[in-house]
């Protein structure tokens, strides 16, 4: 008879559902904050205690593991609408599925001492640092892969970033770029860089005084972010604002998403582009 510690149990399927998590959000190119995604790993972590039950009937598990993945995608990515949901819910489901296929597959070829395999959970004791690098290792796998499919999709289509605040509506010609990460350490919301003067007309008159010349601390930064940032010209800021309503167009329709839209008095040097944003928004 084997034993199964609760608290070993929780731990490691809160950290394997966390990273389970950033994979979907990886390959659906969907958003979610690092508290949206701890509750949603915290459902996950208490869903693993089905292993203590008798082995159930293949069908009834596939439900049960439908139900959970339904509800660890709605806790950590939101509703978003029905066909958003389906996509998050199907690629979750499936990265979970394959990442049991590789858990069945260890313990029915090599039945580590010590693992556990019940009701498509799996519990095994390992030093932390191999759990560690093993799942970081798979999930710069999973970044690697998308950001290849990325190149091959996403540069030949033709962006409008359409951005809305109470002045009225700019639209700006986007380009993305899987290496803009910089997003608002308080919000978790990805920041989109984009030229000042396309946006002059809509932009909160606080960033218009700060990019003027004037100095900060005699300006009203009510609504305005200041983030630090690093690029290949060094070390700066970005000034941000969040838009009441964000829209991104291409030849396969319009999503409307949720992001900040950032200045740097040095301006984009996007060419025929006006902004930069992380294809992970879309």
């Amino acid at each position: 008879m084997r034993i199964v510690y609760i608290d070993i149990l929780l731990f490691l399927n809160l950290y394997v559902t966390y990273f389970l998590i950033a994979g979907t959000c990886c390959f659906t190119h969907r958003h979610a904050g690092v508290l949206r995604r701890l509750t949603g790993s915290l459902a996950g972590a208490l869903s693993s205690l089905v292993i203590l039950l008798p082995p159930l009937p293949v069908i009834v598990n596939l439900l049960i593991k439908l139900a959970i993945s339904s509800l660890i995608v709605l806790l950590s990515m939101g509703y978003g609408g029905i066909k958003a949901f389906v996509k998050n819910s199907a690629a979750f489901f499936v990265i979970n599925c394959v990442y049991a296929g590789i858990m069945l597959a260890l313990w029915l070829f090599f039945a580590p001492t010590g693992m556990i395999y019940n009701n498509g959970i799996s519990y095994f004791e390992l030093p932390i640092i191999v759990i560690i690098l093993a799942t970081v290792g798979a999930y710069i796998i999973l970044r690697a892969i998308r950001r290849v499919l990325d190149a091959k999709t996403l540069l030949d289509k033709k962006y409008i970033i359409e951005i809305t605040t109470e002045k009225g509506t700019a639209e700006l010609k986007g380009i993305p770029d899987s290496g803009n990460k910089l997003t608002d350490f308080f919000s978790g919301l990805p920041i989109i860089f984009c030229g000042a003067e396309k946006c002059l007309k809509i932009c909160p008159d606080s960033i218009i005084n700060i990019l003027s010349g004037n100095n900060p601390a005699s300006v009203d930064m009510k609504g305005i972010r200041i983030v630090p940032c690093h690029t290949v010209s060094g070390d700066g800021i970005v000034l941000c604002f969040k838009p009441q309503k964000l829209v991104i167009k291409s030849d396969d329709g319009e999503k409307e998403t949720n992001a900040l839209i950032g200045f740097t008095k040095n301006g984009l040097n996007g060419g025929e582009f006006d902004a930069v944003f992380n294809p992970n928004i879309l």
